[in-house]
C-alpha cells in the first residue's frame, strides 16, 4: 500500500530500531497527561475505541493496560508498524484488540461503529486531514467522540537557556519539508475549525504540555537526535555544517547545570451529531 503524507518511518532514521525507540519514548514523555484529558473528554472503560495512525503500538498497549475494558481497533497504514504492533502486542490481540492496516481516509470499516476515536500525532502528516476527519465521523456512531492530538510548531518547544545556535533554523526548514511531502507543522491551529467544517459538535481544544523538570531531560534529547535532521539535508535545506554546528550546540545544552526543555501538544475535541 502506497503511504501518502509526510511521515515515513523508514525514512526517519538510518536506523528503523532507533525511530521505534523514540515512538516509544515520545509515548512515554505525553502519556499521563494524554490520559488525564481524554478521561476528561470521556473516554471510559466501557467503549468501543478506534486509534488512527497507531504506529507500533505503544499508545494501544497504554490504552488497554488503563482501561481493561475496552475493546479496541487500531488502524495504521504502514506495514512495517503494522508488524512491530502484532508483534509488541501479540497477547492482547483477538477479544480486545484487532489491527488493520488501512489508511484513515478509507478504513473500510462499519458506518456508525465506534463511541470514541483518537488519532495521535496524524493529521500534520495528511495532506487531506479534512477527509480523514469525514471518514472518522462516518465511522463514529451518533454522540461519538474524536479527540486529536497534535502539534503546532510555533508553539511546540521551548528550551532555558536558549541554545546558542537556534533550532528555529532546522525546525522551520523541517516544516517546509513537510508541507513540500503534503503534511502541515502547524495543523495544530487548525484542528478545532477542521471539526467544525466537517460537522463536528460540543467543540472543544486543549493544551497538554510536559516538561524536563518533571520528566528528566533525556527522554527530550531524542527530539534533536542527529538522524533526525537528515531529511532536511538530504533535501538541501541545510548544509552538513549548519547540523552539526546545531548539534554541537545541543549537545553543550544538556551538559549545562540545570536545563530545561518544555514541549506543548494540543488536544481538540469534537461530538457526531
Amino acid at each position: 500500500m502506497m503511504i501518502p503524507g509526510s511521515y515515513n518511518a523508514s525514512n526517519v532514521h538510518r536506523d528503523i530500531d532507533r525511530e521505534i525507540q523514540r515512538l516509544y519514548t515520545q509515548v512515554l514523555l505525553s502519556w499521563d497527561k494524554e490520559a488525564r484529558t481524554l478521561a476528561r473528554f470521556g473516554l471510559n472503560d466501557c467503549m468501543s475505541v478506534l486509534e488512527l495512525g497507531s504506529g507500533p503500538g505503544f499508545f494501544t498497549q497504554k490504552l488497554l493496560t488503563w482501561l481493561p475494558n475496552i475493546a479496541v481497533i487500531a488502524v495504521e497504514i504502514a506495514p512495517i508498524l503494522v508488524l512491530r504492533a502484532k508483534h509488541q502486542l501479540q497477547d492482547k490481540i483477538g477479544k480486545r484488540l484487532q489491527i488493520i492496516e488501512a489508511s484513515v481516509m478509507d478504513t473500510e470499516l462499519k458506518e456508525s461503529s465506534f463511541d470514541f476515536a483518537v488519532a495521535r500525532l496524524l493529521f500534520q502528516h495528511l495532506p487531506d486531514p479534512s477527509g480523514a476527519a469525514k471518514e472518522i465521523l462516518r465511522v463514529l456512531k451518533p454522540g461519538g467522540k474524536l479527540v486529536i492530538i497534535d502539534i503546532d510548531q510555533d508553539i511546540q518547544s521551548i528550551v532555558d537557556p536558549p541554545i546558542p545556535k537556534s533550532p528555529s533554523l532546522l525546525l522551520d526548514n523541517d516544516s517546509h519539508l513537510q508541507a513540500s511531502q503534503g503534511g502541515n507543522a502547524l495543523i495544530g491551529r487548525r484542528l478545532r475549525r477542521i471539526l467544525k467544517e466537517v460537522g463536528f459538535q460540543n467543540l472543544d481544544l486543549e493544551a497538554i504540555v510536559f516538561n524536563s523538570d518533571e520528566l528528566g531531560v533525556e527522554g527530550f534529547s531524542e527530539r534533536f537526535d542527529p538522524d533526525l535532521l537528515l531529511p532536511i539535508v538530504k533535501a538541501g535545506l541545510v548544509t552538513e555544517q549548519e547540523k552539526q554546528d546545531f548539534v554541537t550546540s545541543y549537545q553543550q545544552f544538556l551538559r549545562l547545570a540545570d536545563p530545561f526543555v518544555l514541549n506543548v501538544w494540543l488536544m481538540a475535541y469534537g461530538e457526531k451529531p
